[in-house]
């Protein structure tokens, strides 16, 4: 028997790893691992929200970034079509947690993104399952590095939160004299 755990904010459950949605339909993967980051102080309880900046085009380093425009740019050279840039949508989401699908002839895998008790810590488990050889020998490469590049685009999802949150007016865009203001005020007078 599985071991759940009670929310505090409303929630039902709150996956552990071994209760995650990416486990449901792949129960036992070919491939598995769980990322777990703090929220850096991000209050927000969507399991959506944060799955879909985890793997937004902004939340992408622009080393990453600028590789793929010219790995694009290349391929234009040669008047070929680049691939459309692959867009994560939130599939369903169930409890304190999100499921992203995204399958293909070759593989299937499956994304949990849940938000751990007090909202502190962000949990990514991932489950792939091999379809075909093809799709044994394409993850290969990914295998490697797969749980450092979730790594790095979790911890960077609540700056993509924060930053969304100042251009849609939710948060107050604090400019460079209020923070100068309010460091001078919290160091008091100096002797």
């Amino acid at each position: 028997m599985t071991e759940q755990i009670p929310l505090d904010e409303g929630h039902d459950v709150v996956p552990t790893p071994a209760t995650s949605l990416a486990l449901r339909d792949i129960p036992v993967p070919d491939y598995c691992d769980v990322v777990i980051v703090p929220t850096r102080g991000v209050t927000e309880s969507d399991p959506r929200v944060w799955a879909e900046a985890i793997f937004s085009h902004e939340n992408v380093p622009l080393t990453k970034r600028g590789i793929t425009a010219l790995r694009d740019e290349a391929v234009r050279l040669f008047d070929m079509v680049p691939p459309p840039a692959k867009e994560y949508v939130t599939d369903e989401v169930r409890g304190a947690e999100a499921l992203i699908v995204d399958d293909d002839e070759n593989l299937r895998i499956r994304i949990g993104v849940a938000l751990l008790p007090g909202g502190r810590l962000l949990q990514v488990t991932t489950a792939v399952q091999f379809l075909s050889l093809r799709g044994r020998i394409a993850f290969a490469p990914r295998r490697v590095l797969h749980a450092a590049a979730v790594n790095t685009l979790a911890r960077r999802a609540p700056t993509t939160i924060r930053r969304r949150g100042v251009a849609d007016g939710e948060i107050p865009r604090r400019g460079i004299v209020g923070q100068a203001a309010r460091r001078a005020l919290s160091r008091g007078p100096r002797h």
